[in-house]
């Protein structure tokens, strides 16, 4: 994969805050160490502090528009690691899908964002049953900390 397909995730790195959506009081913050380590790109967050999450990232392809990523996340405490999920980044907006299953029905979920750019992210995570309809359960905006 050619070198053009890390420098999107580059702008991942960085303290964040999320404003709060209807459901949360106070803004969240996290911060990413985000580096690329050869094939792979990972972001360690940092969630108040104490280490969340290793995302790791490896691009699979190039689309017309942008690159084509698997994604997963090795979570502190040495959970097992879940499923590659899928990462579409074309321009400012980026599509990670990825499925789970609710009483042995297949659920498809997708977290859109949009930059706006390298400072503000918009987020919509929604849900479908069919592929076709979806619906929003959580969508909210994050903003870099300087």
């Amino acid at each position: 994969m050619d070198d053009a397909a890390y420098t999107p995730l580059k702008l991942y790195d960085g303290k964040w805050e999320v404003s709060p959506s209807a459901d949360e009081k106070e803004p969240s913050r996290f911060e990413n160490h985000c580096a690329r380590t050869g094939l792979f790109f990972v972001c360690e967050q940092v969630v108040p502090g104490q280490p969340g999450a290793l995302v790791v990232f490896l691009p699979v392809a190039k689309t017309a528009g942008g690159y084509e990523y698997r994604n997963t996340a090795l979570v502190a405490g040495s959970a097992p690691a879940g499923d590659w999920g899928k990462l579409t980044i074309e321009g400012a907006r980026w599509v990670y899908s990825w499925e789970s299953t609710n009483d042995g029905k297949k659920i498809l979920w997708r977290n859109t964002n949009t930059f706006a750019g390298s400072d503000q992210i918009h987020f919509e995570i929604s849900r479908s049953e069919d592929g076709q309809t979806w619906k929003t359960v959580k969508s909210g905006d994050e903003h870099r900390v300087k």
